[in-house]
């Protein structure tokens, strides 16, 4: 059956005018519900996830950038300890090092400890490192044994600086500091051609 307009409106016209207004009220209800359920609320909503998409974009974006900042810092640290590596003699004492730079800005009798340790990094590399405690270091010393450590003839890296203020007297120190270095490890001598292994002890020997 065909829709006829003319009904529809032969029936608005019978009906009276506080049917009319009724009748308007409830059509004016229906398109302001249609209105806000599929135009504002999708507006508003696709605006709200918009707004979460940007502020995830922005944390990721300064994720990246404090990622990029901290690939940035390692990889000049590398390009410093490669630099190290090629202009250190072989001989090298890092131990040695240290000791004569501590005991030139702070004195030995400062120095509580100074343990040496190596760890082998890849098959051409090693770091070696050695930790320092002080105690009672003047905050000026401090600044004079770090200036020497890190500018010196070859530059050396500290990698971790703990600094404790002494509760008997504020005006100096307890430090806690490591200092590395990168090497290339010693490679063990070669047997020399046709040469017997070395025969093992004897039981008992």
């Amino acid at each position: 059956m065909a829709f006829d307009p003319r009904e529809v409106f032969n029936f608005y016209q019978r009906l009276s005018p506080r049917e009319r207004l009724l009748l308007g009220a409830a059509v004016g209800s229906v398109l302001l519900i249609s209105l806000y359920s599929f135009v504002w609320d999708p507006l508003v909503a696709g605006r709200e996830r918009l707004e979460k998409r940007i502020v995830a974009r922005e944390k990721d974006l300064n994720e990246m950038q404090a990622q990029r900042a901290h690939y940035l810092d390692l990889l000049r640290q590398i390009e410093a300890n490669q630099s190290v590596v090629v202009r250190t003699d072989p001989n090298f004492s890092l131990f040695a090092n240290l000791q004569s730079a501590v005991a030139a800005t702070v004195a030995r009798e400062k120095i509580q400890s100074m343990n040496p340790t190596d760890k082998n990094l890849t098959d051409e590399y090693q770091e070696q490192s050695v930790e320092i405690k002080l105690t009672g270091v003047a905050l000026d010393q401090l600044v004079a044994m770090l200036y020497k450590i890190e500018k010196g003839d070859p530059p050396l890296h500290v990698s971790r600086l703990q600094v404790k203020k002494r509760y008997n007297d504020p005006r100096s120190f307890d430090i806690v500091a490591t200092v590395s270095l990168l090497k290339p490890r010693t490679a063990a001598p070669a047997a020399a051609p046709g040469a017997a292994p070395a025969a093992a002890p004897a039981p008992g020997a």
